[in-house]
């Protein structure tokens, strides 16, 4: 199934190479979760990320459970710093 990943900051480095600016089409297995995406980008699953599926805030608890499915719209953020 086909994911669409987009990410901000400096986790834009970790998408395919076929990305298109901070957003790529991911080829998943059927069931992949948020947790899957995140170990495709090479990032720990329980990294203090914002991750939003289809508009939706994921807590870190369900990134290992939520089912991902055809079309959906998946975004990784790294975590705000400020000063």
């Amino acid at each position: 199934m086909k994911v669409t990943v987009k990410a901000g900051g400096m986790f834009t480095k970790q998408l395919p190479a076929s990305r298109s600016g901070n957003v790529a089409e991911m080829e998943l297995d059927e069931g992949s979760t948020p947790a899957d995406v995140l170990r495709a980008m090479d990032l720990p699953a329980d990294g203090s990320y914002l991750i939003v599926h289809n508009g939706e805030s994921v807590p870190k608890s369900e990134r290992a459970s939520r089912r991902l499915a055809e079309g959906d719209m998946l975004a990784v953020m790294p975590p705000l710093r400020g000063g």
